[in-house]
């Protein structure tokens, strides 16, 4: 991959949160936004944004999601910004689909996507919107994101590390991390546009946390779904998946967990106790964002980056 941020050129990124990141991943949101803060990445939050749709209202209509996405895009180019980051992988595949659709010199296939674009636009214009100007959107999934500004965060932690009395108390935690990466499905599988890495054995995640001297362990289970959307409807499918998950990690000498999915994070996490009752195990495997343990390791606290809210306490690693 190359970076098509101009480091130099771009003031600010366009940060699109959606719904779960100011709700039950408040944690993902908050150790982002203190990550690009230390790594000196300007962004300003959509003004007015809205919900995507997601999977809710792709059910009723795909014209609708891709609408909805197709909006918040515009009101970032409102803003000035053409470039959006947006850390929910289910908002990231919507948003990515939509800027696809209404982009100027995207390619379109077929006459079906044309009236799906035709139908985003006339949508548009009926809500006031201004879309004869030339339109060329980039989202960014915060994996590849970051993976574009590895040697950035490389750079900050050989800074931190050098004065080595100025490294960080929560040391102790990182120096006994022994991670495995889990990317889950939602990210490289859906479709071949969006994939910037390996779909089956992807590495972006691990060579990002190196850069911040931190070693992950070799993960069969890296990509296999954990039932994500089913945690309402096929509780029991979504125990079992998600017990795969774990126990391929513990057979991978891991004590910890690193996601940047929330529906991933939720189901290895706060179902693990559920898990544990229902296979007989004894899973204590914290479930880490890639953006809390990079911010520890730039010298964030735990408490800054939210560690207080997981429901596995990441006390079993340091205890152990």
């Amino acid at each position: 991959m190359q970076d098509t941020i101009n480091k130099n050129g771009l003031n600010k990124i366009a940060y699109y949160p959606g719904c779960s990141l100011n709700s039950t991943a408040i944690d993902f949101n908050i150790s982002l936004k203190k990550l690009l803060d230390i790594l000196d990445i300007g962004y300003i939050e959509i003004d007015d944004w809205n919900c995507c749709g997601t999977t809710p209202a792709q059910n009723v209509s795909s014209e609708l999601v891709y609408t909805l996405s197709a909006r918040n895009l515009i009101l970032a180019k409102k803003m000035g910004i053409q470039e959006i980051l947006c850390p929910c992988v289910s908002c990231y595949n919507k948003l990515y689909k939509a800027a696809y659709y209404i982009n100027t010199a995207s390619k379109l296939k077929n006459k079906k996507e044309e009236q799906m674009r035709d139908t985003i636009i006339a949508n548009l214009k009926d809500m006031g919107f201004n879309v004869e100007e030339e339109l060329n959107f980039k989202v960014y999934s915060v994996i590849e994101f970051l993976y574009l500004k590895k040697k950035i965060i490389g750079e900050k932690y050989n800074e931190i590390n050098a004065g080595r009395e100025n490294l960080p108390a929560n040391r102790v935690l990182l120096e006994k991390l022994k991670p495995v990466c889990y990317y889950g499905c939602a990210l490289l599988r859906p479709d071949s546009a969006l994939r910037f890495d390996d779909f089956e054995k992807p590495t972006s995640m691990e060579e990002i946390l190196e850069e911040a001297g931190i070693v992950c362990k070799n993960f069969q289970f890296k990509t296999e779904c954990c039932g994500a959307i089913l945690s309402l409807t096929h509780k029991n499918a979504v125990l079992k998946l998600s017990n795969m998950i774990l126990d391929s990690a513990l057979e991978s000498d891991a004590n910890c967990l690193v996601v940047f999915c929330p529906l991933c994070q939720q189901n290895l996490d706060l179902r693990q106790d559920q898990i544990n009752k229902l296979y007989k195990k004894n899973y204590h495997l914290p479930v880490f964002y890639i953006t809390q343990l990079l911010g520890i390791a730039l010298g964030l606290t735990p408490r800054s980056v939210m560690l207080d809210r997981l429901f596995v306490s990441p006390e079993f690693i340091k205890n152990d």
